[in-house]
């Protein structure tokens, strides 16, 4: 999944991404915040590109809006597809980390770009 999202990252497609909240919280990991930057690794553990987050907003799963479904550029890009896949994926977590899934778990949807390498940076000619 790594080299998927990774690629889709690389091609200009994506630029959002959803976790759940209860995720950063429990472990105790910063929130993403307006101006940070994170390391995007490929399946392999390598470095790819880095990226700046320019929005985080936290909503319950079922909240999410058609532009965020496409800005995180999987699949058809449709909210027709986005909340049945991310409802399955969390659910397979919950069933594996013991919390119940249900459709107002508070979600982090952060939007980013990329920053290097300087190529692939949105605005790169």
């Amino acid at each position: 999944m790594n080299d998927e999202l990774c690629d889709l990252i690389l091609a200009g497609t994506k630029r959002a991404t959803a976790m759940l909240l209860r995720d950063v919280t429990d472990a105790g990991e910063p929130m993403p915040v307006v101006g940070g930057f994170f390391v995007v690794v490929d399946g392999a553990g390598r470095p790819r590109c880095v990226c700046r987050t320019t929005d985080v907003t936290v909503k319950p799963l079922e909240e999410t809006d058609d532009a965020f479904a496409f800005d995180e550029g999987e699949a058809d890009r449709t909210l027709a597809w986005w909340p049945k896949s991310h409802r399955a994926y969390f659910a397979r977590q919950a069933a594996r980390e013991g919390f119940e899934m249900h459709d107002r778990i508070e979600t982090i949807l952060e939007r980013f770009t990329v920053v290097w390498p300087p190529e692939l940076a949105n605005g790169a000619a």
